[in-house]
């Protein structure tokens, strides 16, 4: 009977541990994507196994993420007369806004509760 391999053993010998040192990392920042996107993470370990004779063998790591992204909003944009990106509708008439000046809070108090609007409906 054959004795079992340990993969977790295994992928400590590699590189000194610095490829168990990558996957923790990775593995970290996919949970955080993850969590904060609620989308879907992946970490991936490809292990290339090659005799090299003798009872030897070289063992080359591929350690990939994929890692979800916030998606981004498009931004509208308007073309002016000349074709130029800007970002207000050249076509739209533009509104005098001014700055008022506050005399104070409004005490709300002293306004009877059965008074009257006084704003008219437009008929």
């Amino acid at each position: 009977m054959t004795k079992q391999t340990s993969f977790c053993q295994t992928l400590s010998n590699l590189q000194h541990g610095y490829s168990l040192q990558e996957l923790d990392q990775l593995l970290t920042e996919a949970l955080q994507a993850s969590q904060d996107t609620g989308k879907v993470s992946k970490v991936s370990v490809t292990l290339t196994i090659k005799p090299n004779g003798a009872g030897t063998y070289k063992i080359t790591d591929d350690i990939k993420s994929t890692l979800p992204k916030f998606e981004k909003e498009a931004t509208l944009l308007f073309t002016d007369g000349e074709q130029q990106l800007v970002r207000e509708d050249p076509r739209q008439q533009k509104l005098k806004l001014e700055q008022v000046q506050s005399s104070g809070p409004i005490d709300l108090k002293g306004i009877p509760a059965d008074s009257k609007p006084l704003i008219k409906p437009l008929n």
